[in-house]
């Protein structure tokens, strides 16, 4: 019979009952830790299967070395949950929790494919969020592997205080794997490994449109992506200030089977090319300010950097809209594509103290006369993509043809920008030229070649 050790700090200890479906009920053993006060739940070595469960306060979970705990595959154990949505492991208003050790989380993502189409806006509600932690305080996430997410892999909603260190993600189940969401304040992401069907590290102001994402880091990390490698956005009503991404690599995702390709679009001649490396978006109404990313080395995604202001939500009050005061520095890239990077705002809302230095892009080269003529058409209230200009033209049929007219940078609706010590050296012959400012005020270029 599979057994589940219970170890608490003392010297007591007990076994999880298995159910009569043969699953582990690990809510029990957990309850039983927090009523004492706490203590640590601990998964020995060995392919463990349990329904959806809570955790408590001061209660650690720990998977062992060789421990595999599976989720259930059965929808309707994650139906009429009392927190809404569906979840495999959450905690909610909780202080003093942690997931440690060695082991293995396993979504078994593939067992809910096309089990019902999301009815959020982005929000994965129709399939299971592998682990979400709202309201929590003092939240430690160490040394194990996530795989298979039903939906998003972790989600930190509205925490204070949460360290993240040496994880490995690895989930392409389903179109909705974001690695890691961050919707918190006091958070670090460091040491980590992400390889995601969707986003890999993305910051959010979406399910609570009034809780602001501070005081994050995000450094030393692995990350690789079928859509956005590092991205801000596209839930973006409240504020994101005070953030630091640094010493990433960014990479081609891993092959699975059902992967998106690109090779619809411009210059793309490998399967699992990624979105864009660097993606910060402001589109639904909210204020992102004081941002560096930098230390970053980027191959496998299309478009080396993508910044957009815009207004596909009006604001929530009259409190204004911006991106401002943004620094992009040590930044190394090879893109898949000839799109290229852009920085934009529209009409009335325009990003402004953008600095770009050191910069170093191996562009791919190929654009053609049209692509240097064409005009570029505004997508005010589009959703945010690194490939968005390519939509709404008259020839619509071979709209994946068009690329930006710049082979480096494109710039439109911008109030201050400084490129500094930029290089974009081209791999073959391109019509376009580097840089194209269409609405600029404020542009400076400091040591180009």
């Amino acid at each position: 019979m599979m057994m589940v050790r219970l170890l608490f700090l003392g010297s007591f200890a007990l076994t999880a009952p298995v159910l009569a479906d043969g699953t582990v009920d690990l809510q029990a053993a957990i309850d039983a830790a927090a009523v004492r006060g706490g203590g640590r739940v601990t998964i020995s070595s060995g392919t463990w299967e349990t329904r959806p469960f809570l955790l408590r306060s001061n209660v650690t979970l720990e998977l062992a070395n060789g421990a595999v705990l599976c989720a259930s595959t059965n929808m309707d154990d994650y139906a009429g949950m009392s927190h809404g949505d569906r979840y495999f492991i959450f905690a909610g208003n909780a202080t003093n929790v942690a997931i440690v050790g060695r082991g293995v989380l396993d979504g078994r993502g593939w067992a809910f494919r096309e089990k019902g189409k999301l009815p959020g806006e982005s929000q994965p509600q129709a399939l299971p969020v592998m682990m979400r932690f709202s309201c929590c305080r003092n939240l430690r996430l160490e040394d194990f592997t996530y795989r298979n997410c039903g939906a998003w892999g972790c989600h930190l909603r509205n925490c204070d205080g949460v360290t993240v260190r040496r994880l490995t993600c690895f989930s392409h189940s389903n179109r909705t794997n974001d690695g890691i969401d961050i919707e918190s304040s006091n958070v670090r992401v460091e040491d980590c490994d992400f390889d995601t069907g969707d986003d890999a590290v993305v910051f959010k102001t979406e399910s609570d449109k009034s809780f602001p994402v501070t005081n994050v880091i995000v450094r030393n990390c692995r990350i690789a992506s079928r859509c956005n490698g590092i991205k801000f956005g596209t839930g973006s009503y409240c504020d994101v200030r005070d953030v630091l991404v640094e010493n990433c690599t960014l990479r081609r995702a891993s092959p699975h089977p059902g992967s998106r390709s690109r090779r619809e679009f411009p210059g793309v001649t490998v399967d699992r090319s990624g979105l864009a490396g660097l993606a910060v978006e402001v589109v639904d109404g909210g204020r992102l300010e004081n941002v560096t990313v930098r230390g970053i080395d980027m191959e496998g995604f299309m478009v080396p950097i993508f910044v957009r202001l815009g207004r596909r939500r009006a604001p929530l009050s009259k409190r204004g809209t911006y991106l401002r005061n943004v620094l992009i520095e040590d930044f190394r890239g090879v893109p898949d594509s000839r799109i290229a990077s852009s920085i934009t705002g529209v009409p009335g809302l325009r990003p402004s103290g953008l600095v770009l230095r050191n910069i170093d892009i191996l562009c791919r080269g190929g654009g053609t006369e049209e692509d240097a003529n064409r005009p570029v058409p505004e997508m005010e209230t589009m959703y945010p993509e690194s490939t968005m200009f390519h939509i709404g033209f008259p020839d619509h049929a071979v709209n994946s043809e068009i690329a930006l007219p710049a082979y480096g940078f494109y710039v439109r609706h911008v109030d201050g920008v400084r490129f500094e010590n930029v290089k974009m050296v081209l791999k073959s012959p391109d019509a376009r030229q580097p840089y194209v400012l269409d609405d600029v005020d404020g542009a400076e270029f400091v040591g180009q070649d």
